[in-house]
């Protein structure tokens, strides 16, 4: 089958890995000049299995009025005439409910499971790196009270088959002793072994090279402006660059999706929620952590990159302004600072934004439209380095009409009509 996969970010070039992989002929449409270069490119660098759960929680909406008006907030927005923002955000608060919340984590824990595995899979069989290491990510707490809450809720997670690790302070610096030079010595920790650290944007630069020497065509530079429809069924994409025939069409556009395809009539649920990072290079390997490190306190991740830390965090809805804001960006540099004062590079540090394409539940879309061989695999939110390869290899089996390892049925567009 002749398969046309919008987008070249790390769920786009993964989807085309996996239909390439089930004998399908694939090309890509990119926008950019390469692959990776929006979302993907300066993420946060972590592969958050065992922290894969929605933002919608029950103590949001208590942290969000604590919040307001306060420019560093870790989740702040920025109010606009704009219909879609208010009724995704409201949307969003009412999956705060404490049932709602229980059923989309336990829903991404198991994919986030699944996309591991198949991520360990594409490694293995390709060969390829991406600073990648696999030695988990360690949750820090500043305030005994925080960590009493944080160790509560491991011990739950134990029962449902997440392995998590209590750790006082003195263990906390056994495990990673750079944390000994921090400003506020920290009152204990989570670790969390199955987590593991990685380049999103090296992943898919070095996954789409694979691919194109597979026999995968990308068309970078390219950009799409609608898909065509007949009869019912998509039958190929029209670009700047002509027309591109296909019997499949997969929309993986992360924020841009909703826009393409509301013109068919598909009302995808997905929004923009603009994140930071930064990136710094290491000064002292001695000083710098060699795992993640989450700031929990402080909703600031942290990623070791080979030679670079990588700090993201911040959440603003500002519709697809791309802007940096850098006193935001500041504000997530801050925390590494003070967990990290001596291990980096601080003026050579890259400040950087990208949006999170994500839906009210907190779980990607993927699957089947109203429209015959029109595929979606999007809304990942802040999750899409950690689920891309399960999304795509579960897209892959459904355009090819194959059982799926999981089912797709939660994942669907439907769910948002109930």
């Amino acid at each position: 089958m002749k398969v046309i996969v919008l987008g070249g970010g790390v769920v786009g070039v993964a989807t085309a890995y996996f239909l390439n992989e089930a004998g399908h002929e694939v090309s890509v449409i990119e926008r950019r000049e390469g692959p990776g270069l929006e979302t993907s490119f300066a993420n946060a660098g972590q592969i958050s299995v065992s922290h894969a759960a929605p933002w919608a929680r029950p103590e949001l909406p208590g942290q969000l009025l604590r919040w307001m008006g306060r420019r560093d907030a870790p989740f702040r927005m920025v109010p606009r005439l704009d219909p879609g923002m208010w009724r995704w955000g409201l949307a969003f608060l009412r999956n705060c409910a404490p049932a709602r919340f229980r059923r989309n984590a336990a829903r991404l824990r198991r994919l986030s499971v699944y996309s591991q595995g198949m991520l360990t899979r594409v490694r293995e069989s390709t060969g390829i790196e991406f600073d990648h290491s696999a030695r988990g990510i360690l949750s820090v707490f500043r305030t005994p009270r925080a960590w009493d809450a944080a160790a509560g809720h491991a011990e739950a997670l134990r029962d449902e088959g997440v392995d998590k690790e209590i750790l006082d302070a003195r263990e906390c610096l056994r495990r990673e002793p750079a944390l000994g030079d921090a400003a506020t010595p920290v009152a204990g920790g989570v670790y969390s072994p199955l987590d593991e650290c990685g380049d999103a944007h090296i992943f898919t630069r070095e996954l789409a090279g694979h691919c194109a020497r597979a026999g995968v065509r990308f068309r970078y530079g390219e950009r799409a402006r609608s898909i065509a429809v007949a009869d019912g069924a998509a039958t190929g994409v029209a670009t700047d660059a002509g027309f591109r025939d296909a019997d499949a069409v997969v929309v993986a556009m992360g924020s841009e999706s909703p826009l393409f395809v509301r013109p068919l009539g598909i009302a995808l649920p997905v929004y923009p929620v603009k994140g930071y990072s930064v990136t710094v290079p290491v000064a002292d390997r001695g000083k710098v952590p060699s795992r993640g490190i989450a700031d929990e306190e402080r909703k600031v991740v942290i990623a070791r990159l080979g030679d670079r830390l990588r700090a993201a965090g911040a959440a603003e809805l500002a519709g697809h302004d791309r802007r940096v804001d850098e006193r935001r960006a500041r504000s997530v540099l801050e925390p590494l600072l003070e967990l990290f004062p001596n291990g980096g590079d601080l003026a050579r540090a890259v400040l950087w934004t990208g949006l999170r394409p994500m839906t009210p539940d907190g779980s990607p879309v993927i699957g089947r439209t109203g429209i015959r061989g029109l595929f979606l695999n999007t809304g990942h939110g802040s999750l899409g380095w950690t689920l891309a390869c399960g999304s795509a290899k579960l897209l892959s089996d459904m355009t090819g009409g194959r059982d799926a390892d999981i089912d797709p049925s939660e994942w669907a567009l439907d769910r948002y009509r109930s």
